[in-house]
């Protein structure tokens, strides 16, 4: 059995708002398209990782694998909040790792049009003091200690404590205005985005303020859509056509983590820790460590090349 993993087909749909499509429809659309990019059929899957936390049925997995070719292969439904989909993408790594399958189909899909902020779930900002509640009573609601509420709120809180912790000197706003215009300028190459408009830096920092330091462009929308990929083995691709071996994109690592062990587990989580030691693990993994490289697309990009900059 052959330790690499590659990637045969992707696709993805168009983000936005999708009224006329539901969940499984939108997961559909993306996973037969990247059968087709993969130049494989249903039928050649041995493993389904499908998936999706708001806006789909349950059972969604099953669903999806009726309405695009009932195989009688094993689905996982996966939930795992903002990690779903990639989680879905290593459950079926995992099964051809273990031997259990030779190519898999990975599918996550989205239903979030209409979420508003997507509200944290509690009312910790209308109390003056936080009261110590849940099954072992001492749970803290994950919106933060001061009660933001929303995602926008949280995310700003996690990114403020990361400067305070790596003694930034900066100013915050522009920092993660300068983030958002990379990410803008980005989005003009993929015709799939929701926006493909770039902002300059002036414009995303007088643009309406939502929880310092994130203005509105610095918030993502919340779409409707779904990504698909399909996995395959070192063996199995070995078996396949030149043109299949050419287009293949290995992938070198797959990390899943959660918050560092803390006894009782009686506190916030900490994502600045666990984003860094999942980033240390991944590049052990994969044998290679941090650094900047460029697109080649970048040398007939219309922009400077400092917007194709990435690191990886």
């Amino acid at each position: 059995m052959s330790d690499d993993i590659y990637i045969l087909g992707i696709s993805m749909t168009r983000f936005g708002k999708h009224p006329d499509f539901d969940a499984v429809d939108l997961g559909a659309q993306a996973a037969l398209t990247a059968l087709a990019d993969g130049d494989v059929a249903m039928s050649d899957m041995d493993v389904i990782g499908a998936g999706n936390l708001l806006g789909g049925p349950g059972g969604f997995g099953q669903m999806l694998q009726k309405q695009i070719g009932q195989t009688g292969v094993p689905v996982y439904n996966v939930q795992n909040a903002c990690a779903t989909g990639a989680t879905a993408l290593r459950t079926v790594i995992m099964a051809i790792k273990a031997g259990e399958a030779d190519m898999g189909l990975a599918v996550g899909v989205e239903k979030l049009s209409g979420a508003g902020l997507l509200l944290g779930g509690s009312k910790a900002a209308d109390r003056d003091t936080w009261t110590p509640s849940g099954r072992v009573g001492a749970i803290a609601p994950t919106d933060g200690r001061i009660g933001t509420i929303t995602m926008p709120g949280v995310f700003a809180q996690i990114g403020m404590q990361y400067l305070y912790e790596q003694s930034y000197a900066g100013v915050p706003l522009e920092l993660f205005a300068r983030i958002s215009q990379k990410n803008h300028a980005h989005s003009t190459l993929n015709p799939l985005a929701t926006y493909q408009k770039e902002l300059s830096l002036e414009q995303i920092m007088g643009d309406f303020m939502v929880a310092y330091p994130n203005t509105r462009p610095m918030c993502s929308a919340n779409c409707d859509g779904a990504a698909a990929a399909v996995v395959v083995s070192g063996d199995r691709l070995a078996t396949m056509s030149a043109e299949q071996r050419r287009r293949a994109v290995r992938i070198r690592a797959s990390v899943l983590t959660s918050d560092p062990y803390t006894e009782g587990c009686q506190v916030l989580f900490d994502v600045n820790t666990l984003t860094r030691r999942a980033a240390e693990a991944a590049y052990a993994q994969a044998g290679v460590g941090p650094r900047i490289s460029i697109s080649s697309s970048c040398t007939t990009a219309s922009r400077p090349p400092s917007w194709c900059t990435t690191t990886t």
